[in-house]
């Protein structure tokens, strides 16, 4: 499955995205409906053992095996679905409470609240509704806001003194987070108008200028370095970065 957030692959035992770092809020309810359906396993498998207890008192081994394959072909086939079944009733139920979601969604957008979009957005797992119109500017206030928090993180030096070279991961995170928010259009120009639509352009223009103010003023950058972000490779910007850092 791919990540909502990065896009990236990871496994549904996962519990972080392996690229990105976002919590996988599949894997929790996968697991939780891998333990219902394993209970409900469970449970048919000893009603089996009872009953072959009576076949045993009355000879009938024959019926006794056809009762235990029954009973594994459909434990089987409850836990090789459940993650379809669930998927599909969240899918369902995020579909139907969209139109009240998307209230909520524009009012963090207009307030320019990104956090509490981002936070919404993914605890009411949104990216299952059909509206796609949100995934371009999620991304960007996603990548907006670990951008805030990695540059906590470069401004407390003393915070990690056990983590050689901390600094020069932050550094590279805080890159990734600049490419996500300046190359959407590349990111999404399969399908460009329904992914990044003109009614959300001004909200990816918003935190591109937050995040331009950011580098300028935190980070070293000039207006001109700002520009070029979009020209720039990610080994780049994480050294202009770090460079910036440093001084």
């Amino acid at each position: 499955m791919q990540c909502p957030n990065c896009g990236g692959h990871m496994g549904l035992e996962d519990a972080y995205c392996p690229y990105c770092g976002s919590r996988n809020t599949f894997a929790v309810q996968h697991q939780s409906d891998m333990a219902r359906y394993r209970n409900e396993y469970e449970r048919t498998q000893q009603e089996v053992l009872e009953n072959t207890s009576f076949v045993q008192r009355n000879g009938s081994w024959l019926v006794m095996l056809v009762i235990l394959l029954i009973a594994l072909m459909v434990g089987l086939g409850l836990q090789f679905n459940a993650w379809d079944i669930g998927y599909s009733i969240r899918e369902k139920n995020v579909q139907n409470d969209m139109p009240a979601d998307k209230v909520v969604l524009d009012t963090f957008l207009e307030q320019g609240d990104y956090g509490q979009f981002v936070g919404y957005y993914d605890a009411n797992n949104l990216y299952l509704g059909r509206d796609d119109s949100y995934q371009a500017v999620h991304k960007a206030a996603n990548a907006y806001t670990r951008l805030l928090e990695n540059l906590v993180v470069v401004n407390n030096p003393d915070a990690f003194p056990y983590r050689e070279n901390y600094i020069s991961d932050v550094c590279g995170y805080m890159a990734e987070e600049y490419n996500d928010i300046f190359t959407l259009e590349e990111q999404f120009s399969y399908n460009r108008e329904e992914y990044l639509p003109d009614s959300m352009r001004v909200y990816v223009d918003d935190i591109r200028e937050r995040a331009g103010a950011i580098a300028i003023t935190y980070l070293g950058f000039t207006p001109e370095d700002v520009e070029k972000i979009p020209s720039l490779s990610k080994r780049k910007l994480a050294q202009m970065i770090e460079e910036g850092i440093a001084s």
